[in-house]
């Protein structure tokens, strides 16, 4: 059946028919999905403090010119560019937080799957 599918394929993975057996595979392998999402959010959250400290440089450069024409517009583009990736590198921080939780999570199943075994 369609609906099984899934199962069938654990069970191939798992090389038992044991459905505690399949749902370990299931778990580690989520875990393993979830560390990966979580590595990829930890390098563009370092990229981009990364971009904000050069953004924060330029600034301090920018308003040791003084206030001329050109030096203000760019101060400001900056400015707005430099708090919407203030506002974008907190949400990935949070998201982050949450996807290392699910990694924990998803050990502690296969662990139980484990110890229930």
């Amino acid at each position: 059946m369609a609906e099984f599918q899934i199962l069938d394929n654990l069970m191939n993975l798992a090389g038992s028919s044991n459905l505690h057996d399949r749902m370990r595979i299931w778990f580690v392998q989520q875990a393993i999905e979830d560390s990966a999402f979580a590595n990829l959010l930890f390098v563009c959250c370092q990229h981009l403090r990364r971009v904000m400290n050069k953004h924060r440089i330029m600034m301090v450069d920018i308003e040791a010119l003084g206030n001329r024409g050109v030096a203000v517009d760019s101060l400001e583009a900056l400015t707005k560019t430099y708090n919407r990736h203030k506002s974008m590198l907190e949400i990935m921080t949070d998201l982050l937080a949450q996807a290392r939780s699910g990694i924990r999570e998803e050990e502690g199943n296969a662990v139980k799957m484990n110890e229930n075994n």
